[in-house]
């Protein structure tokens, strides 16, 4: 059966599109136009698969149609008309990503199956935080070639075609953010993609051009925003009916049953040829080639088109040496035609009478343009219009490129011409298929890759004299100053490292000189950071720099916690524990809490907080000064000692009591470690501060610290700048080296930030000068959140196409942005999230909040830990006790954990355990469970190690660095890390400096340390934003530009009032966690 299939549409829930893309109208629209398959588009939105499911029913395998009863009666009778119009389940996913150095952003066209595919795909979204409520193309922060994979272990019959290759901004192949081939972005599974989707400012000639596209068939699709677009684009096919017998006919291999294309002119498309709306700049391939693609009216690069960006791929000359060639049609929409021959708008009342009156006479628009032969449409009464069907079949027309998002025009007439019938060239019925020969490319394709060639022979090639250049900088090795600190090898040395200043670097080169150079042992060497990430990536660092491999995993590199951890397990006893002691989390320490008598639920948290506080000052009971607190003190340390157990802050404080109370550890300790390196010194409280005195405690230690007074910002949980500032009074024989280079943030970033810390210039200098920080002023939290989305949609160069059409963004991403993990949004308090969090929702910006409760600290997966907990120590007697009681763990039960469980990997352990223990709760909340089945899957850790990483983890571990996203955190949170672009929001007095709440006030001198790091986060562009209103914990607050702001010198900064007008956007407003 012969029929026309157009897939690629979008529903009433996409941007910018018609309230009439219902099932109702798409069938309307799909029989007046000759349609016989049309996809549903946009079956990610969950509300719209609902809309489908109510409102269709089953027809042949894996097609739907309207139910009956549903149907809108047609204007008129149109002969020959199916009034069987079929759904097919697809949908278009943005893919926003970093790859090859470069940001992506590739649109792919999924077909299904099945409802019950589709609802997977949902699910499996969901359960990785994308939004898929927000837009009816979502946008994920996901590699294609994930995407497709995740797709395939979804359904093996799901069908990815990669949507409208060639678009400058969203495409495989496109010139903006593009690969040159589809096996560069689809990698291995490129042997699953079988046919890609032109687009609409392409047409087969042009990818004809291209060898690597031979294997692909070449799809044409409508892309419609509103059901009378239906069908600007579709594909002809002669094959039987239903989903398998479509996704066949679609393979390459099978040219009898894919007969070929329809589409407007390519050159209708918005991005045909290159050029520049503003500059009025619309130039052909060879012409930009010519400019170097730079606009010769604003000299920035212009938007290189469709056609440019093939000219670039093309390999051949001869673009018909292409074998499997299908036949295609360049069509003009009907009203359009009658718009133009009547000179009345195609929206008119007229127009639709005329366009009414022919479907009822010759049948379905397709059947118009294509088939009724034209003498037969004169006949009809409309001799004009059988001449402009003649001219528009024979390609007679008057063309006027698009280009940079301006659609082209395609005319029958010639401005000024009035059309005149001429019955001798009217065409026959076999006409169509004698036409004279036409020119298939607008330009000389022979020519342009002949300018090409000499142009690239004539470009030089600097990159070894650049590379040697940057050597001699310093880039690539040491400046001086951290040489020597590097260098420095017995006796306590002190390193101020400021922000960017290279303080993890020179850490990792001090080890290795001391491994490679002066040939000391490395299981002599300990190191101990702030966060097992920073551990991790010295350990990486290590492995490459070391003559020998392996020496880096000698090295002992950990948190104190981590090292702690490491000296309680091998002297438990002398704190009266087993060696199967367990570490307990919080909500065990409330549990125990809660099991001292007369100590009431309301004051738990207060006491834990208390008792912590204590921990980190080296407090006993008697120390406290609080009675009450100081009685709970001992009843919990009594309570851990009776359930054999440890608490986090044990880890460093049991150690040092260790430590101080036996002096034959302490120096067993000292004798293995000789060498011992602490980064973040000025982050230590009182009692890190006495684990590394009992380590090192003579005056000449090798000791070596690193940090930045003026980075100071825990004093919250007891961190003391003072410990830093004192240190050569703690080892006199120490030297001190300071490093004044910054390789991370400009020199303005650095003087700004510097008059906020001492109101006075900045001992540190940057590689580069700058631009100036951007002091924005915001009526209130929503348009400072509005504002900051919208400042990132426009640098990232757009997400979507409502981006460059609204002039959201130009296209052009901001110079050295290339990702959205370029960015960071700092806020004081998590108070602040919420708004941003809804802006970027209806930007469709991905984003991942830091710091939020992970998944595997909620119930039921708290459970299933716990028993892979006891399952690690069968011996813990006081989680044994907990899981029965809450769990109603059996003796057989636990005997099954003990024996069926052992020298099982972690997958393995959660996988028995779920089956065994938690099958109701997987019924109840399976996303849940599906996630952190993903989560561990293939996780080669011990178990022990596991169950380590859960209890040493910190919120700063939780960022996902090579996520696709932007990131939104506290600027405590924000630590370590490091950002081409940084909004710290909420710069008003009250919030920086934290005083809006009486007893909640904090120092102000830390407050302005947590600006100054906040602010140097920011390699290159930073954004301070506050607002004139805000609400906090529902009170409406009126709060002043921060105080800290008024110290930055005037010539640093750039002060702004924006007021952006709020968004019309239909889809705002609906929620969804990211």
């Amino acid at each position: 059966m012969k029929f026309i299939g157009d897939f690629h549409i979008h529903s009433h829930y996409s941007l910018a599109t018609s309230k009439e893309l219902i099932p109702e109208f798409l069938d309307y629209w799909a029989r007046i136009k000759g349609i016989k398959i049309i996809g549903t588009g946009d079956f990610t939105h969950p509300k719209w698969t609902a809309e489908l499911k109510e409102k269709t029913i089953p027809a042949e395998q894996g097609l739907y149609k309207l139910k009956p009863e549903l149907k809108k009666e047609l204007p008129v009778k149109i002969p020959g008309c199916d009034d069987e119009t079929r759904f097919m389940l697809t949908a278009e996913i943005s893919n926003i990503y970093k790859k090859g150095g470069k940001v992506r952003k590739v649109h792919n066209l999924i077909f299904a199956p099945s409802f019950e595919t589709v609802e997977k795909i949902q699910q499996t979204l969901q359960r990785q935080k994308f939004n898929i409520t927000s837009d009816g193309r979502p946008i994920l922060g996901l590699d294609s070639r994930n995407l497709f994979e995740m797709l395939l272990s979804i359904d093996e019959n799901i069908f990815l075609v990669p949507a409208h290759i060639w678009t400058p901004w969203f495409s495989a192949l496109g010139d903006k953010s593009g690969f040159d081939t589809i096996e560069e972005c689809y990698e291995d599974l490129t042997k699953y993609i079988y046919a890609v989707e032109m687009g609409l400012s392409s047409h087969p000639p042009m990818n004809w051009a291209i060898s690597f596209l031979d294997k692909y068939t070449l799809m044409a699709n409508s892309d419609a925003h509103s059901p009378e677009k239906l069908g600007r684009n579709a594909n002809i096919f002669d094959t039987e009916i239903s989903y398998d017998h479509i996704i066949q006919a679609l393979k390459p291999e099978n040219q009898k049953t894919f007969l070929g294309t329809i589409s407007f002119f390519p050159q209708e498309g918005k991005y045909h040829f290159d050029g520049h709306r503003k500059c009025n700049i619309c130039w052909t391939p060879l012409e930009t080639l010519k400019h170097n693609e730079i606009c010769s009216v604003c000299n920035k690069k212009v938007t290189v088109g469709v056609l440019s960006r093939v000219a670039q791929l093309a390999d051949r000359e001869d673009i018909l040496q292409r074998e499997n060639r299908h036949p295609f049609l360049n069509l003009i929409p009907l009203k359009e035609l009658l718009s133009e021959i009547s000179g009345k708008g195609p929206n008119s009342k007229d127009v639709a009478k005329t366009y009414h009156h022919l479907l009822q006479k010759l049948g379905s628009e397709f059947n118009i343009l294509m088939h009724i032969p034209v003498d037969e449409i004169q006949k009809s009464g409309n001799e004009l219009l059988a001449e402009a069907i003649r001219r528009m079949r024979n390609g007679d027309v008057y063309i006027q490129e698009g280009f940079d998002g301006e659609f082209g025009v395609i005319r029958v007439s010639r401005p000024g011409e009035k059309i005149v019938l001429k019955k001798a060239n009217l065409f026959k019925e076999s006409d169509i298929e004698n036409k004279k020969e036409q020119k298939l490319l607008s330009f000389d394709l022979k020519e342009y890759q002949r300018i090409r060639a000499i142009k690239k022979l004539n470009q030089k090639d600097n990159k070894t004299e650049e590379i040697e250049q940057k050597e001699k900088t310093g880039k690539y090795g040491l400046n001086p100053n951290q040489e020597k600190a590097v260098e420095h090898f017995n006796g306590p040395a002190l390193i101020i490292a400021g922000p960017g200043t290279g303080k993890t670097r020179v850490l990792t080169f001090r080890i290795v000189h001391l491994i490679n150079r002066q040939r000391v042992l490395p299981e002599n060497i300990l190191a101990i950071t702030f966060t097992n990430k920073a551990a991790s990536e010295i350990r990486e660092r290590l492995k490459n720099l070391l003559y020998d491999n392996s020496a880096g995993n000698k090295v002992s590199v950990s948190t104190f916690h981590a090292l702690g951890l490491t000296i309680l397990k091998e002297h438990f006893s002398a704190l009266n524990r087993t060696k199967n002691f367990i570490l307990t989390d919080e909500a065990q320490k409330e549990e125990i809490m809660k099991s001292i008598a007369g100590c009431d639920k309301k004051i738990v948290s207060r006491i834990l907080d208390e008792i912590s506080l204590a921990k980190q000052k080296l407090f006993t009971a008697n120390d406290i000064e609080n009675k009450e607190t100081a009685q709970y003190f001992l009843s919990y340390q009594e309570a851990l000692t009776e359930r054999d157990a440890f608490d986090l802050d044990d880890l460093v404080y049991a150690t040092v009591n260790i430590l101080r109370d036996f002096p034959d550890i302490a120096a067993k300790y000292r004798a293995k470690f000789k060498f011992l390196l602490v980064d973040e010194y000025q982050d230590t409280n009182y009692t890190q501060y006495i684990f590394i005195r009992k380590l090192m405690p003579a005056s000449d230690s090798n000791l070596c610290v690193i940090g930045d007074p003026n980075q100071s910002i825990y004093g919250f949980r007891g961190a003391n700048v003072e410990y830093i500032q004192r240190f050569t009074d703690d080892y006199s024989e120490a030297k001190v080296y300071s490093l004044n280079q910054s390789y991370r943030c400009s020199d303005k970033i650095l003087k700004a930030s510097g008059n906020v810390i001492n109101e006075g210039n900045s001992a540190l200098t940057g590689i580069k000068k700058g631009i100036k920080i951007k002091i924005v002023q915001q009526s209130s939290e929503k348009s400072e959140a509005e504002f900051i989305a919208r400042t990132i949609e426009k640098m990232i160069g757009g997400l979507r196409f409502y981006s460059i059409d609204s002039n959201v963004s130009e296209g052009e991403e901001a110079t050295d942005i290339s990702s959205l993990s370029d960015f960071a949004v700092l806020c004081r308090t998590k108070d602040q999230f919420f708004a941003i969090q809804k802006a970027f929702q209806d930007h469709s910006i991905p984003c991942q909040v830091v710091g939020q409760t992970p998944f595997y600290k909620k119930e039921p997966i708290i459970s299933v830990l716990n028993f892979m907990r006891l399952a690690a120590n069968p011996k813990n007697e006081f989680l044994l006790k907990e899981i029965s009681e809450k769990n109603g763990l059996k003796k057989d039960d636990y005997n099954w954990i003990k024996k069926e469980l052992s020298g099982k990997t972690v997958e393995e352990v959660s996988l028995n355990i779920i089956d065994r223990f938690f099958k109701e709760e997987k019924k109840l909340k399976p996303d849940l469970f599906l996630q952190f089945a993903e989560w561990i899957k293939g996780n080669e850790h011990s178990l022990s190690d596991f169950i380590e990483f859960l209890n040493l983890g910190t919120e700063a571990d939780s960022y996902i660095q090579k996520s696709e996203s932007v990131a939104l955190m506290t600027i405590h949170a924000s630590k370590g890390l490091e950002f081409k672009c940084v909004f710290i929001a909420g710069c008003e007095e009250g919030l920086l400096p934290y005083s809006i709440y009486e007893k909640l006030k904090s120092d102000r001198d830390e407050e302005k340390r947590l600006l100054y790091v906040g602010m140097t986060r920011a390699e290159k562009y930073l954004y301070l934003t506050h607002a004139e209103r805000r609400i906090i914990h529902h009170k409406e607050h009126r709060l002043q530009k921060s105080s800290f702001l008024n110290a930055i010198e005037k010539e640093l900064i750039e002060q702004s009032k924006a007021e952006v007008k709020k968004k019309t956007d239909k889809n705002a407003g609906q929620m969804s966690l990211f």
